[in-house]
């Protein structure tokens, strides 16, 4: 707790925006102001800075990840992705602030509600969530390997241009647990099982939940379902015959092509990404307000 407590009072909040939504720049203005009345100090992402006409004062996510203490990230959650990937290694508390009405889960907290979370830190009257992440290895025919960005939401398998089937095994393990014919594979984290895994018909898992979503998309046989994996399995991934056009994408950010004789072994990594929860809300009140779950079948 007395390190909890030195996170925050003692240190100093990182504030980085997505800049091209809109509302982020008076946003971003509003949580300096609540940050300020709560005694916290602040510093500036260097392109957050200049949306606010305070250009000499930010500086590199990557040099921001050395001077402060948490973060806050005002956007949705593909904002918070790229932010993620900026600072792992850091074990800096995240904080995200949807300035909109974006569907994103992630970024939690509404702009009306930053006052109240605030003071709610200040209180020390919040949880940390560590959220898994996936490690994701792709090893060429010759056997050369390039570890791929950590992934918070998903590793996902899908065609390229061509509008068509692609066909993958699926090893769990070092044994084979399918050939997939699908437009695509998604393995996703807790955290990503409320993104594309969802649309494809994946489960939603809590975000404390440490286990791997794998969901085929649109597969052509109706047997291969969406199946939940062991968060400490080894899975390998590989083209089943001479398929090209088939792309590996690590949180539909980052993207590489895979060669006919190429795999991806993936592996729950050691890193987690530490988030800020506060208990204003729950994970059972998000989905019932982002999904409309209502409870009634009434028309």
């Amino acid at each position: 707790m007395k390190k909890t407590l030195e996170t925050f009072e003692k240190g100093c909040a990182g504030i980085v925006a997505n800049v091209s939504k809109k509302h982020t720049a008076s946003a971003t203005r509003i949580v300096i102001k609540e940050l300020e009345k709560n005694g916290f100090a602040w510093k500036l992402e260097s392109m957050t800075a200049k949306h606010i006409n305070h250009e000499s004062e930010g500086a590199s996510l990557s040099k921001l990840a050395n001077q402060i203490t948490w973060l806050i990230i005002i956007g949705g959650d593909g904002t918070i992705l790229q932010a993620v990937r900026s600072i792992v290694g850091y074990k800096i508390p995240l904080l995200g602030i949807n300035p909109g009405r974006s569907f994103g889960f992630m970024a939690d907290t509404l702009i009306e509600e930053v006052p109240e979370t605030l003071q709610s830190i200040r209180n020390l009257e919040f949880e940390i969530i560590k959220r898994s992440t996936l490690k994701a290895e792709h090893y060429s025919s010759d056997n050369e390997v390039n570890v791929l960005p950590y992934a918070l939401n998903d590793v996902t398998f899908t065609h390229g241009v061509h509008a068509r089937l692609i066909s993958l095994n699926v090893s769990v393990n070092d044994e084979l647990l399918s050939s997939y014919s699908a437009d695509g594979l998604i393995f996703a984290t807790a955290t990503g099982s409320t993104a594309h895994s969802m649309s494809a018909g994946g489960p939603i898992l809590y975000p404390s939940v440490e286990a791997i979503a794998l969901t085929p998309i649109c597969p052509h046989t109706l047997s291969n379902r969406p199946i939940i994996l062991p968060h400490d399995c080894k899975i390998e991934v590989c083209l089943n015959g001479l398929i090209g056009d088939v792309h590996v994408a690590i949180d539909g950010q980052v993207t590489e092509k895979m060669a006919s004789n190429d795999r991806v072994v993936i592996r729950s990594s050691d890193y987690k990404a530490h988030f800020i929860h506060s208990k204003c809300h729950s994970f059972a009140s998000i989905l019932r307000k982002k999904l409309k779950w209502t409870g009634d079948l009434k028309i």
